[in-house]
């Protein structure tokens, strides 16, 4: 039976947590599923002592004029520079190792590899954890291999599909030459190593057309080759054309603040039943009940992957309040549902443009996804995430903005409130849970966080 939930949610969380959760969406977006977002991570390797130089130049030259590029083409950048600003000896724990290769994986395809003359840290074999080199098997036998060649191999020598996004360069030895021991060899066995792998990288550059720059003379021509290296591959993966529209920015920033709930989620089975039952009945909004802090934008967030999962063509729409920046104001919520309301109906009618004219047209909207949803034999589920913490303005917390009457049917809607207000203080409810003219299931949540 096609029906349009409405899951209105609410938390009564301080004004401060509201803030927090919009620096949280801000600072964690980089976590989007790889699918959907528009962000790169950069790794770069290098040896310690001798590359402090170019990695200064990468910072104050290339990073900022990169990150402007990607601001013009809505793509977020982030270096991973795990040398840079640390002391020589933090770099050298026998931790050091599994982390780099984590974020080398974190960052594929992207990797800058500067190679000089120094062969650079090798790990003791206290670094090569049973555990591992189970997850890492490739590591095997590889023991006396410096931490600089470890991250080139499986940042890109390994995967061929590296190639293209990964970039090489090899400087000048006349470099070191006129600056001294802490450019030179470290030893002979050193020396010959660094050879030997940089023999290693010409000849995979030229099988598997990797590329490779080799003799560049100071670190502020590096900077510049780097920035122009990464600009072209930036621009061939994310092309200005593709740039998405705003809707689709503020519908991927709202994924990326539910990922990150996603993510510290101990789940009960009952609670997604109930939900579930919720969705596929005919009943009306449904209030989703629990202590501050008690996990309930993480149930609802994993409760949508998980509903979408199973009815990939249903509608769902979430907002979380706090989640970006301008979220919190109700008139934005509205005209953002209208907005993928009428993308959704392929509606040919302008949105309303003023706030009289939306809170006129609302119900006009909603009414049209319940059309489409009953028409598709589909459901068009909504979630509003901590209703409470709307902006005081106009009478927001009252809900007098929203319908009563489309969310029966083919449109489906929950609301989360907080059991640390009294339902008398809960906005647009009474004890018994009810709003004028319309009526409220009411669901207690004791979900859990990861701590």
């Amino acid at each position: 039976m096609a029906t349009v939930k409405l899951l209105c949610l609410a938390i009564s969380s301080p004004r401060s947590q509201v803030k927090e959760r919009r620096r949280d969406a801000g600072s964690l977006r980089t976590n989007r599923p790889a699918t959907d977002r528009r962000s790169i991570r950069v790794f770069v390797s290098s040896t310690f002592r001798d590359m402090v130089e170019e990695r200064d130049e990468l910072m104050t030259q290339t990073w900022p004029e990169l990150r402007r590029r990607c601001r013009e083409l809505q793509v977020e950048l982030v270096e991973v520079d795990l040398r840079w600003g640390i002391a020589e000896e933090q770099s050298t724990r026998k931790e050091t190792l599994k982390l780099c290769l984590d974020e080398i994986r974190a960052c594929r395809p992207f990797f800058i590899g500067l190679l000089g003359e120094r062969y650079g840290w090798t790990p003791g074999a206290d670094a090569f954890t049973a555990d591992l080199q189970e997850e890492q098997p490739w590591l095997r036998g590889l023991a006396g291999k410096s931490v600089t060649e470890l991250e080139i191999l499986h940042g890109v020598l390994n995967n061929p599909e590296m190639a293209g996004r990964s970039f090489l360069y090899f400087r000048d030895r006349a470099y070191a030459l006129a600056r001294g021991a802490d450019f030179l060899p470290e030893g002979a066995d050193a020396a010959h190593n660094q050879a030997a792998l940089k023999a290693i990288i010409r000849r995979a550059s030229a099988d598997k057309h990797i590329p490779l720059c080799e003799k560049y003379p100071d670190p502020r021509t590096l900077a510049a080759l780097v920035l122009q290296d990464l600009k072209e591959a930036i621009e061939a993966q994310f092309p200005i054309e593709g740039i998405p529209d705003p809707l689709t920015r503020e519908a991927r920033d709202h994924e990326a603040f539910a990922e990150i709930r996603r993510r510290t989620y101990i789940g009960r089975p009952d609670y997604f039943a109930r939900l579930d039952r919720h969705a596929a009945g005919n009943g009306g909004p449904l209030v989703l009940v629990g202590d501050s802090g008690s996990g309930k934008s993480a149930l609802v967030a994993n409760w949508l992957q998980h509903w979408r999962g199973q009815h990939p063509n249903d509608f769902l729409f979430q907002h979380y309040i706090g989640g970006t920046s301008d979220s919190a104001d109700h008139w934005r919520l509205m005209a953002r549902l209208v907005a993928e309301i009428k993308r959704w109906t392929n509606d040919p009618e302008d949105v309303p443009r003023t706030h009289d004219d939306l809170l006129r047209d609302f119900p006009l909207w909603l009414a049209k996804a319940r059309s489409k949803a009953e028409h598709d034999g589909v459901r068009c589920i909504l979630v509003l995430d901590a209703l409470n913490q709307l902006e005081d303005h106009n009478h927001a917390r009252l809900l007098g903005w929203l319908p009563a009457h489309p969310f029966t049917g083919g449109l489906r809607s929950a609301r989360r409130l907080s059991t640390t207000i009294s339902h008398k203080g809960v906005p647009g409810t009474s004890r018994r849970g009810t709003r004028t003219g319309a009526a409220f299931a009411s669901a207690r949540c004791c979900a859990r966080t990861a701590r």
